[in-house]
């Protein structure tokens, strides 16, 4: 008797397991459907483009942009089915950049021309004169579906290019506001290849005029007026989303926000015209009349590292510098 009622407890404990067991595995199932379902929905609009693993960045920077809800071929006219071949044998250029512009028609589907902006602060955006003089609109806003991935490099092999380590969270580290908005930067540059106005009132309402930087020699002096005063230069000259000074410092306040804002490490990693074909017999003269502090806005003492926004020719080439101050033999050699 007690050997049958041993039985049946057994028999009853396991299909107890059994029921939870289902229980569990139902609970299970129903959470992975939703979240397939959740992401069929969210990759919903790019429809046959996310069957294309080597363009998994512009899908998932697609994901975490305000152009989500927009299926991809509203914007990009094109037939999927066209790059097969492209695809089967992966003959096609990396990065993966359209051979023409999207068309402001396309735009216009959603943005009015006649739209009125509201910008902030005391921006003038006229975007009549801009379609008037025939500025296609993603002239100003390309990075507005992809932050400009293929622009910088992201798509094109080594770390950031590798598809398969791409996913939301990457997508979303490299979808900042200066990349899928354009910037002051975005303005200047096109300015300046239009050769038309870059004075500060035709964009500003508020912000006077900088009779300073149209002087013949703001190029060479301005560094002088930057460590007088850092915080005139941080009013204007800062990227969004990126700090103010790189760390560690340099000791120099101006050479750290140089170094941190592309605006000026993308001048200073360009040969200036005092840099003659004779730098290296005169260098040393150049460094003591103006300072090795001011070397130190272009250079490095020691060989950079990767990704920094300095030359590649650093003192410790041909010097042995501790802290930027030369040396004595004997200390040299101890910091070798």
């Amino acid at each position: 008797m007690q050997d049958r009622r041993k039985t049946f407890l057994a028999i009853g404990g396991i299909l107890l397991c059994i029921v939870f067991l289902g229980i569990a595995f139902t609970n299970v199932t129903a959470k992975n459907t939703k979240k397939a379902n959740k992401e069929v929905t969210t990759q919903g609009g790019a429809g046959e483009c996310s069957g294309c693993h080597e363009i998994k960045p512009e899908i998932l920077t697609w994901q975490v942009s305000s152009h989500s809800k927009i299926p991809c071929t509203a914007c990009h006219r094109v037939n999927p089915a066209d790059f097969q071949a492209a695809h089967d044998s992966q003959s096609f250029d990396k990065p993966i950049i359209m051979a023409d512009a999207i068309p402001n028609a396309v735009c216009e589907q959603c943005h009015s021309p006649n739209r009125i902006t509201t910008p902030s602060g005391d921006l003038i955006i006229p975007h009549d004169k801009h379609a008037a003089a025939g500025v296609h609109c993603v002239k100003c806003h390309s990075g507005v579906a992809h932050a400009k991935i293929a622009e910088r490099g992201l798509t094109k092999g080594g770390e950031d290019g590798n598809y398969q380590e791409w996913d939301l969270t990457m997508a979303k580290q490299v979808s900042t506001k200066y990349y899928t908005q354009p910037s002051m930067w975005t303005c200047i540059n096109c300015h300046k290849q239009a050769n038309v106005t870059r004075q500060c009132r035709a964009c500003h309402t508020a912000i006077p005029e900088l009779p300073s930087h149209g002087q013949p020699t703001w190029k060479a002096e301005h560094g002088k007026l930057a460590r007088a005063n850092i915080g005139e230069c941080t009013k204007c000259h800062v990227t969004p989303g990126v700090p103010q000074f790189i760390t560690p410092s340099t000791g120099d306040k101006a050479a750290d926000f140089a170094r941190a804002q592309e605006f000026c490490y993308n001048c200073h990693l360009e040969r200036p015209a005092m840099h003659e074909s004779s730098m290296v017999a005169i260098h040393p003269g150049k460094a003591d009349q103006k300072g090795i502090q001011n070397c130190l806005a272009c250079h490095n003492t020691n060989q950079p590292p990767a990704r920094a926004k300095v030359t590649g020719t650093y003192c410790n080439q041909c010097h042995w510098l501790q802290n930027g101050t030369p040396q004595p033999p004997a200390q040299n050699k101890a910091t070798n």
